[in-house]
């Protein structure tokens, strides 16, 4: 059976369509849908907040986009793919683990799929009059420094789409629970936005739990399933995260109220943009605040 092959334009410009769409994909839908895993690298290796990782990511799907119009080799559109599939596979997996997969990790991986096989398929390039394929190494590497500088700038030059129904709030609080080991419950800006907290924590010897959820985040719900089912000996505080003004609930995010019966239930002042990612919790001991943990980094759990 003859093999049928796939003209050598189809690849690469296929892996540029993809990657742009990748690209607008994030603009479009915000922040919070760039992909988890490197999103999540950038914050933690580069200390972004998510906007900028979330931008960044943006640059290099536009950069990747231009490199592969660019550079219209089969090795070129072959790396794209490859690395396309997997980072929405890494994605996929960690949303797996969180309950959130997307039909747009999905469609994702079945580009990047679809690229490699492209690319496998097509038909070797023609061989200029000076026997040479394609770019040479000088132009190459000059057509990699201009897709990033102009992937950069275009990142740089647009912005998320942002709902017209959301209207910033007039303030936006980062709580900055992360720095807050090691430090007394009482210095923190949880004392200053939750001051009851500190008593109801000292019913256990100032010793116990502040756990932060979003009643509307599923990987909460098993958070707080996993940890604190149950009867438990010390005193757990669970901060509900509010919405901020003008923000509302997307459709089908009533997942109901958190099952905790050991619980005491608290919220944060309505009104504010509360820059917390839930669930995150914190462990007290005598007053002292000894463990961060949140679904990114931290165990304050193998030896609860």
């Amino acid at each position: 059976m003859k093999r049928v092959s796939v003209p050598a334009i189809v690849p690469p410009l296929f892996a540029t369509s993809a990657f742009a769409l990748a690209g607008v994909w994030i603009l479009f839908e915000g922040a919070q849908s760039a992909p988890a895993p490197l999103r999540e690298f950038l914050m933690r290796g580069f200390d972004l907040a998510i906007e900028p990782s979330a931008k960044a990511i943006v640059a290099g799907f536009f950069a990747l986009a231009l490199i592969c119009l660019f550079i219209r080799e089969r090795w070129v559109a072959l790396f794209a793919g490859a690395f396309l599939s997997f980072l929405a596979l890494m994605s996929i997996s960690r949303a797996f683990r969180d309950g959130e997969v997307s039909g747009s990790m999905v469609f994702g991986f079945t580009l990047g799929i679809a690229t490699v096989i492209l690319a496998m398929r097509s038909a070797p390039p023609a061989t200029s009059s000076r026997g040479r394929l394609g770019l040479s190494s000088a132009w190459r590497v000059l057509a990699v420094v201009l897709s990033l500088a102009l992937g950069a700038s275009l990142a740089a030059r647009l912005d998320f789409h942002r709902e017209d129904r959301f209207t910033p709030p007039a303030q936006v609080i980062d709580m900055q629970l992360e720095k807050s080991v090691g430090q007394p419950l009482n210095s923190t800006l949880i004392a200053t936005y939750l001051p009851t907290v500190q008593a109801m924590l000292a019913a256990g010897g100032n010793t116990g739990w502040v756990v932060f959820f979003n009643p509307h985040c599923s990987a909460c719900h098993s958070f707080f399933d996993e940890h604190f089912q149950g009867p438990q000996a010390e005193p757990i505080i669970a901060v509900e995260i509010p919405l901020a003004d003008g923000e509302v609930a997307a459709v089908g995010d009533d997942l109901g109220q958190i099952s905790c019966t050991s619980c005491e239930f608290v919220e944060l002042p309505k009104g504010p943009l509360w820059l917390v990612a839930p669930p995150a919790a914190l462990r007290v001991e005598n007053g002292i605040v000894t463990c961060y943990s949140d679904k990114i980094s931290g165990d304050c759990f193998s030896a609860k």
